[in-house]
């Protein structure tokens, strides 16, 4: 695998509408970018949703000869992407309100299934926030809860039903966005609070996902002090991402980060530098959600910035050969039209 094709590896890209556009044909031909986003504004309905897929899927193997980890962030209640016709489950808050763990376990079967046979095999879910802080304007209702073992033992069961409906999970938003009043969407929050006490609340539900099996874990646009003084945050910091997570507390599963195009990024540092620097800190998916044609500007770094060594290709490998397996076989679609015109606006 050359160097174009590792990094277009680690890039996941979005697109605007219900059907494939000329800019991600022509991103996924000349960089190889090999993993998609979806949201709501892609997808009218299941059939339309089934074929986009099917037509993705034919796409990226015919370019890179890899499967593509199609993604979407089906977390159910106010985080819901899929139209009313298919099965949307409520949101956290709400299921943790039925006082059973084994709701969450059932609502993350029925959603894993749902999305598999739609032709989605990746769910950006479930959020383990600890919702800590009331003026928190993005987490809210996010949350199974305001204590680690309450987020702990709802967000076990929704790991375990996704997986056991037949795709990828991940737990979110490491090392914790409970506790902000800022919205990372929107500018750099800041948690400043002392290692213990990040310990016992936002770490705490991370570690028992982690021991609970979690495939994958998404990393905030959050500055931690207390975990690394440099000025960048978690998702570009080699502290938090390597050290900690990778070292501390021995996480192997796949790490990605949160979209490079949120403001906590793409205002304070660039979003192509964001990528680059969240490479090396040790991401290795790296979301570029919105606009398409950006996703082809890593690939475009200074070759001595793209060389094995800076992009952790022994790291790579080890993820390759450890979750590619995961990468599941596809049911049978519609047949595949690469260049539909999109629909009017």
């Amino acid at each position: 695998m050359t160097d174009l094709e590792r990094i277009g590896q680690r890039l996941v890209t979005g697109f605007p509408g219900t059907a494939l556009t000329p800019e991600l044909v022509q991103v996924v031909k000349e960089y190889k970018i090999g993993n998609i986003i979806l949201f709501r504004e892609n997808i009218a309905s299941a059939d339309q949703l089934r074929t986009l897929c099917a037509d993705l899927q034919t796409l990226i193997r015919s370019e890179t000869g890899h499967d593509a980890f199609i993604m979407i962030d089906q977390e159910g209640g106010a985080v819901t992407r899929l139209p009313e016709s298919c099965i949307n489950v409520p949101g956290s808050m709400a299921l943790a309100a039925t006082g059973d763990p084994e709701t969450t376990y059932l609502a993350g079967k029925l959603t894993g299934e749902e999305l598999r046979s739609l032709g989605v095999n990746f769910n950006l879910a479930p959020s383990v926030d600890v919702n800590c802080n009331p003026a928190n304007p993005i987490i809210g209702v996010r949350s199974y809860g305001d204590t680690p073992a309450t987020v702990a033992k709802y967000a076990a069961g929704m790991i375990r039903g996704l997986q056991d409906g037949g795709v990828l999970c991940l737990a979110k938003h490491f090392p914790g966005h409970g506790d902000t009043s800022l919205d990372s969407h929107l500018t750099l929050p800041c948690v400043d609070k002392p290692r213990d006490e990040l310990e016992r609340m936002e770490l705490a539900p991370f570690r028992a996902a982690i021991a609970d099996g979690v495939p994958a874990i998404m990393t905030a646009h959050i500055l931690f002090p207390a975990l690394d003084d440099s000025g960048v945050p978690a998702t570009m910091s080699r502290r938090i991402v390597t050290g900690l997570l990778r070292g501390e507390m021995s996480f192997t599963g796949l790490v990605t980060s949160d979209c490079m195009e949120m403001q906590a990024v793409q205002k304070f540092f660039g979003s192509v530098n964001g990528v680059l620097a969240a490479m090396n800190a040790g991401v290795d998916l790296v979301l570029l959600s919105h606009t398409t044609l950006l996703s082809g500007e890593a690939p475009r770094l200074p070759p001595k910035l793209c060389s094995p060594a800076n992009w952790i290709a022994k790291r790579w490998k080890k993820v390759w050969t450890a979750f590619w397996p995961l990468r599941p076989s596809w049911p049978p679609c519609p047949p595949p039209r690469l260049m539909r015109s999109r629909p009017p606006p």
